[in-house]
């Protein structure tokens, strides 16, 4: 039989334990708005320094292990991550919530779990309050891969792009986003903002970017319902699908609503002289862009994609840098 010292020191124990995972909230990236004005600049500072000498950083997350945990179907988030951990020497692990236990046992209970197996969760899920919960439980920090609010992840590759670009002062650089108020939208202008980018926005009614989606600068943001007037003399133009996923029901209304909103040679002629075109991708030429303009020298699409990868990195490094070291406590939650 156990002395009574002994079961004491084990209520002791447990007590600690529970005090210490009570206390334990690291920060996370839910929104763009998480990211203050020098967290972004040295986020893309690194992004750029990366991309130019990916070997310096070959080891930079050698003990760093994050879980993909992903509802959603991915191209982009899911193998830039990969990409993005493998060439940092990090470890990677990819979870299909559909596949998991997630569907089976309380949310809450499953991510305390996770979070004893890895130093960063990044979650891609359908609804941004599953996104909070997730966050409210994980003992590692949560990034946002996309929720239906949000996608943070996007917005630094797009302006890791831009930086590439124009240089990395943003301020005065004139964007118009031409179609759906949506969470790449929300999160971009978000960003952009913060950096000085002058913010043009052309949804149609229902449609357009909420009160609660715009920056604190909201003096860089304005609406404008003439797709004509928004892009004139900007320097970039950005679209999105009309249709996002879960949303697929809505098509034909959706494609009526959008109508008139396509981004053609002729749209893009009303920009700036050399303007450039951006999209988040998946296109879909002859909706919201036309094939001429997705596939012209104009396009600097496959350039975003690709800045997925070295966004994520230089996030994945910011991240680090914030915590002391993400990999520093050896998941040791229920250590003495």
């Amino acid at each position: 039989m156990l002395s009574i010292p002994c079961r004491e020191a084990a209520w002791r124990l447990a007590q600690t334990r529970h005090a210490r995972r009570a206390a334990c909230r690291p920060a996370s990236l839910l929104s763009a708005a998480d990211l203050d004005t020098d967290a972004l600049a040295a986020i893309l500072a690194d992004g750029l320094e990366i991309k130019r000498c990916p070997g310096d950083y070959a080891d930079a997350l050698a003990h760093v292990a994050v879980a993909l945990l992903f509802q959603k179907t991915s191209t982009r988030t899911r193998c830039s991550f990969e990409a993005a951990t493998r060439e940092m020497a990090a470890h990677c692990s990819y979870l299909d919530w559909s596949r998991s236990n997630f569907m089976l046992a309380d949310v809450r209970d499953e991510v305390i779990v996770l979070s004893r197996y890895c130093d960063v969760i990044v979650a891609r899920v359908d609804r941004h309050r599953t996104l909070q919960v997730v966050a409210e439980h994980a003992e590692v920090p949560v990034v946002n891969g996309l929720s239906d609010r949000e996608h943070p992840c996007q917005a630094v590759a797009d302006l890791l792009t831009l930086a590439e670009y124009f240089g990395p002062d943003l301020r005065g650089l004139r964007l118009a986003w031409v179609g759906d108020g949506n969470n790449v939208c929300r999160s971009l202008v978000q960003a952009a903002a913060r950096l000085g980018v002058e913010c043009t926005l052309c949804s149609p009614e229902g449609h357009r970017l909420d009160a609660a989606g715009l920056p604190g600068g909201a003096a860089m943001v304005r609406h404008e319902a003439d797709p004509r007037a928004a892009v004139r003399g900007v320097d970039v133009v950005y679209t999105d699908t009309w249709v996002s996923m879960g949303q697929e029901q809505q098509m034909a209304e959706r494609q009526r609503r959008f109508a008139g909103l396509q981004v053609d040679s002729g749209l893009m002629a009303l920009a700036a002289p050399g303007a450039l075109f951006m999209h988040c991708l998946p296109a879909h030429p002859g909706h919201e862009v036309s094939a001429q303009v997705l596939r012209s020298p104009r396009s600097i699409v496959f350039d975003q994609a690709e800045n997925r990868k070295h966004a994520q990195k230089a996030l994945l490094l910011w991240l680090d840098r914030v915590h002391g070291g993400l990999g520093a406590r050896g998941r040791s939650a229920t250590a003495p």
